[in-house]
């Protein structure tokens, strides 16, 4: 969608009060689709109108003499809020790939629209937010009470909503896919601006949605209005508590086991991946773990980026290695890799496509944080089981403990974390014999519960793992040498081989 030709721009703008300023707006609008149409979009407006035709004659004379599209539809008398509503709907309608909103009173730059749209697709964002409150932003437009309040109102949103890693949900002027939009649903949200926009950011959130900020220049209207009065307030404060309870109970739903539903196509947590292979120590103890029950040839299901495969090889040098990896995003590199290693196969495959020659199975399958990537993992086991020789071996190391169950685990596209005895009722139903299976890294259950679920951290931050990977894992491992079978751990670690 995003970067390819004729993608749809829609900036959906309501017009409500006198309309003065919105000519300057238009005449923005038409800057930033020349822009966008030398990035292979085109940029049109659906004018949501609040104040009648004679008013907006300036305005589309302006549209008319710069090349821009300019639609008009009657707004609601309920105001702003409940005309972004409509303009939404006739957006989708017409089949907008993304879409754009913001104030027609001129304090938001338009020219900066494709500025935005460039962050939402170099970063694969679903929504990214023109925002006051970002690092290197500028509020020339606002009254000192005006920018107290919205930075009240802005932190009261994100303590009550839990979305702390947004600064600014109060604005209008952002850019959303298509399909964020569409999954917004009114229902019992107040019809006024405010509303709408917080409720909209909530939704995004607690549906799983990848959110993005960038700073703009807030600027002076052309005409001073809309201060936001005490009766406002209050009903903004009450918006907020309702708006808490809504998105808890959607994020529930999402991150409950039958709201889990993932794609093989691309796989989003990508970043988490590249940072998650930079944890040296964590890994060699992984490996070291396996060490005895690698040789020959190896079936690497879910390969990524090719981060183990690249450590396999360095430790074997004689192994033989196919690589599956069907996430379109992650198999460049590990293809790329495997061009240049003779005895290393890459495909873009799942275990379910690939079909190994009977007279050439492997000694050991290895799912390293994989397993819990795929939907149907008893019938990935019982694959598994068949593309092994008899006597060959089941390498297994995933996410442990239900209860641990996070965002990062949502965004990463886990089905499922396991616990000792259910990875051992897997595995053993499909024929295998349990050689040796415990739980990992005892001592990363807590931060990653004080990090994941209580702080409500959606990202692997690089400094942290980088602490954690030489501080807390050779403590962990130490301690693991003298309790051999701990009671928990935030990893399973599983061994099981074939009947001979």
């Amino acid at each position: 969608m995003g970067g390819e030709p004729d993608t749809d721009v829609v900036v959906v703008l309501p017009v409500y009060g006198d309309g003065r300023g919105l000519v300057n707006v238009i005449r923005d609008l038409a800057i930033a689709g020349y822009a966008l149409r030398t990035r292979a979009m085109k940029l049109r407006v659906v004018l949501v109108d609040g104040v009648g035709a004679e008013k907006l004659k300036d305005a589309f004379t302006i549209a008319s003499d710069l090349g821009l599209a300019v639609t008009r539809v009657s707004g609601p008398s309920s105001g702003a809020g409940e005309a972004y509503l409509k303009g939404f709907s006739s957006a989708l309608e017409d089949g907008a790939d993304l879409i754009a909103t913001l104030d027609a009173n001129g304090r938001h730059d338009a020219t900066e629209i494709p500025r935005i749209v460039d962050r939402l697709i170099d970063k694969k964002l679903d929504v990214v937010i023109g925002s006051r409150w970002a690092h290197g932003s500028a509020t020339p437009g606002l009254s000192p009470l005006r920018w107290l309040l919205g930075r009240v109102a802005n932190r009261l949103f994100r303590f009550l909503t839990g979305t702390y890693g947004i600064a600014d949900a109060t604005t209008s002027f952002r850019v959303s896919r298509a399909d964020v939009v569409r999954s917004f649903h009114f229902g019992d949200v107040p019809p006024n601006s405010y509303s709408v926009q917080t409720a909209f950011v909530a939704d995004a959130v607690a549906k799983g949605y990848r959110i993005g900020e960038v700073p703009i220049v807030y600027r002076p209207p052309v005409k001073k209005g809309g201060e936001m009065t005490r009766d406002d307030i209050a009903d903004f404060v009450g918006h907020m508590v309702h708006l808490k309870r809504r998105v808890e109970k959607v994020k529930q739903r999402r991150l409950s086991r039958a709201g889990r539903r993932f794609s093989d196509e691309t796989f989003s947590a990508a970043p988490d991946v590249e940072r998650l292979g930079t944890a040296k120590y964590f890994f060699d103890w992984v490996l070291d773990e396996f060490d005895p029950y690698i040789g020959g040839r190896v079936l690497e299901v879910g390969a990524g980026f090719g981060t183990i495969t690249r450590k396999l090889i360095d430790r074997y040098p004689d192994l033989e290695i196919v690589a599956l990896e069907p996430a379109s995003n992650m198999f460049a590199d590990l293809q790329a890799f495997a061009a240049l290693t003779p005895n290393v196969t890459a495909l873009a495959e799942t275990l379910v496509e690939y079909k190994p020659d009977p007279e050439q199975r492997f000694d050991a399958a290895v799912y390293l944080n994989v397993l819990e990537h795929i939907e149907d993992d008893e019938r990935e086991v019982r694959l598994s089981m068949e593309a092994l020789r008899p006597g060959g071996t089941l390498l297994v190391f995933g996410p442990a403990l239900e209860w641990l169950y996070s965002e990062l685990d949502y965004r990463a596209g886990h089905y499922r974390r396991y616990s000792r005895r259910g990875i051992h009722n897997l595995v053993t139903e499909a024929g295998f014999e349990v050689v040796s299976l415990a739980y990992f890294d005892v001592l990363g259950v807590a931060p990653y519960y004080l990090v994941y679920r209580l702080l409500g951290h959606t990202e692997i931050a690089g400094s942290t793992l980088w602490g954690y990977d030489r501080v807390m894992v050779p403590l962990s491992r130490l301690l693991q040498r003298i309790l051999r079978s701990p009671p928990l751990g935030k990893n399973v670690l599983l061994i099981a081989r074939k009947p001979s």
